[in-house]
């Protein structure tokens, strides 16, 4: 996106994770939280998707699978460095001091919520933050320079804010929910807390103030209309069989679609602003089966994709455009595969490998059957025993 404030990083990642709660049987691939109490039954089976999108070329890192038990804080997408100079957005449970100085040790900005109960400094006495910031009486805004960790191993800004009216009843309701769900008490600190909005970031003030932080965290919800659109429209959490295999593979599949949606958004009409990500998902779907002949060989693939990006471009009002060269270098790494006689795929199936799927071992299952007129599309992980 072609946003000013954006464009002071070499990139603004927002990262997040969503879980998915599988059938008990499927524990031994993927296991669950088997929590629970009286208003609520945990699962024994659950895959938690990690997702990071860059908000100014709209790539994707991830979506990396793994046990639904998995707190966000162990992301596997630690292991994804970032460059130098970007800025990473996430929420309170990606908060962990030794990400967070890492971070720093790299050259690479955060901008977070501050966790209850870390260690504060502020000029070199330890000091509580909400005590702070009540000296201050009825102010507003408030920043301070502060050091986190009992070890002192996070320099940073806090930033603060008095939360609406509106967002301290919300924070108490929601405090009160999870209390009577739980079974505990919420305690006056907790009610005070949640008066507030409470910022750290190591970005340095003259490139990015106090106001302009708070836009940025706005920013963040993004990526929670990526999980929506993926749930509500790509129906990633949803299946219509019993069988635990079947499930798996539905899932996968659906995970192939929606980021092939993604992909299909970014060579049209990412940098527009207006554009709708549920129509957009519309029109790859009126146009899957031009996809399907490309991905058969009846046509070249690079031809199916302009075909299908023209389409979304006319239908989103920006017309005619040059083909995009990233079009050939997307196709050349899907057709990858050739049949025997060199010339098309195989009957039968037909494996294409996709290097740009992150985990590197994920692979597209392209399921053709003769006259290649009714396909399917499949994407596998771990593979379970009863399809090998």
């Amino acid at each position: 996106m072609t946003i000013p404030l954006l464009q002071r990083f070499r990139g603004v990642y927002i990262e997040d994770g969503s879980s998915i709660s599988l059938p008990d049987g499927l524990e031994r691939y993927w296991r669950g939280c088997r929590g629970g109490n009286k208003q609520s039954r945990g699962t024994q089976a659950g895959v938690k998707l990690t997702l990071r999108v860059d908000m100014l070329q709209g790539t994707l890192h991830g979506p990396l699978l793994q046990d639904g038990r998995s707190h966000e804080s162990k992301s596997l997408l630690q292991q994804v460095p970032l460059v130098k100079g970007a800025l990473w957005i996430a929420d309170l449970g990606y908060f962990a001091l030794v990400r967070l100085a890492q971070l720093s040790q790299a050259g690479v900005y955060f901008l977070m919520p501050l966790k209850d109960g870390v260690v504060t400094w502020v000029e070199g006495k330890r000091v509580d933050v909400l005590s702070v910031l009540q000296a201050q009486g009825q102010e507003g805004d408030q920043e301070y320079a502060l050091i986190l960790g009992a070890g002192k191993q996070v320099p940073c800004r806090l930033l603060a804010r008095r939360a609406t009216e509106a967002q301290v009843k919300r924070r108490h309701a929601q405090q009160d929910e999870y209390a009577h769900k739980h079974g505990t008490q919420v305690t006056q600190r907790q009610r005070e807390w949640a008066g507030w909005i409470l910022l750290i970031s190591n970005v340095p003030a003259p490139l990015l103030t106090l106001a302009e932080a708070f836009v940025l965290l706005r920013v963040r919800w993004q990526i929670e209309l990526v999980w929506k659109l993926w749930k509500m429209q790509g129906q990633v959490d949803e299946w219509q069989t019993k069988n635990e295999a079947r499930i798996l593979c539905e899932i996968y599949a659906k995970l192939l679609a929606v980021l092939l949606q993604h992909w299909l958004m970014l060579l049209t009409c990412w940098d527009d602003p207006h554009r709708s990500s549920i129509g957009i998902g519309e029109m790859v779907r009126d146009q899957v089966v031009v996809l399907a002949h490309g991905f058969c060989r009846r046509l070249s693939l690079t031809q199916a994709l302009r075909l299908v990006c023209e389409a979304i471009r006319q239908a989103t009002g920006r017309g005619y455009r040059p083909l995009d060269p990233r079009l050939s270098a997307c196709s050349s790494r899907l057709c990858n595969n050739p049949g025997a006689d060199g010339r098309g795929p195989q009957q039968g199936l037909t494996w294409l490998q996709a290097p740009a799927f992150p985990p590197p071992d994920l692979l597209l299952l392209l399921m053709l059957r003769p006259g290649w007129d009714d396909y399917r599309v499949l994407i596998f992980n771990d593979l379970p025993p009863l399809l090998q």
